[in-house]
């Protein structure tokens, strides 16, 4: 099973990883992302362990374990598609 990235998940991959950067340190940005993307790497084989997004029909959440964001997930047959990346605190979607 593949991990598709869709442009807005990477867009906010890409805006969490520079406020970390501006906020805290590189070394800080560098391990949220590798947190972030470690933890959408072990979906597969079983991405099902995930519980359904009662946000958005279809989907699925994965919350980062130790960070406060949850990652948006659709299933395919062979594939993980990753929706957004989006802090607890937020409302989403709007």
């Amino acid at each position: 099973m593949r991990i598709l990235w869709t442009d807005e998940a990477l867009d906010d991959l890409a805006e969490i990883v520079a406020y970390y950067y501006a906020e805290a340190s590189q070394r800080t940005a560098k391990s949220v992302e590798r947190r972030i993307v470690e933890q959408v790497e072990g979906l597969p084989p079983f991405p099902e362990r995930i519980r359904k997004s009662d946000r958005i029909p279809g989907a699925r959440e994965l919350v980062v374990n130790r960070l406060p964001y949850a990652v948006f997930v659709k299933l395919t047959e062979d594939a993980v598609v990753v929706l957004n990346v989006v802090h607890t605190a937020r409302k989403f979607p709007a």
